[in-house]
């Protein structure tokens, strides 16, 4: 979704932008996978929309993933960090959600 500058005069630009929250876009919510580094017992996540306590949201997408325990540590401006537990599986991944704070 584009979102109009301040002092935009074009109308057909804050037309689209209605029109895009009409039908659900946003800007505030952004998505990716990560991946839990093996042999350490922390992972930091980096991601663009995250802010100093955010929550982000995430669900395994491998096997090994759903087997791991995972929990969050902090969320600061452009990461967040989980914590997890030690396992030698490289395939631990996870998608994630987070909507701007």
């Amino acid at each position: 979704m584009n979102v109009p500058g301040r002092n935009e005069k074009d109308l057909s630009l804050f037309s689209r932008a209605i029109d895009d929250l009409a039908r659900g876009a946003t800007n505030a919510i952004s998505s990716d996978t990560f991946t839990l580094a093996n042999g350490v017992s922390r992972t930091k996540v980096p991601c663009e929309n995250c802010s100093v306590g955010a929550l982000p949201r995430w669900v395994p997408i491998t096997e090994a993933a759903s087997k791991a325990m995972v929990w969050l540590i902090s969320a600061d401006r452009g990461s967040f960090t989980v914590g997890h537990d030690l396992n030698p599986a490289t395939d631990r991944t996870f998608r994630f959600e987070m909507r701007r704070a």
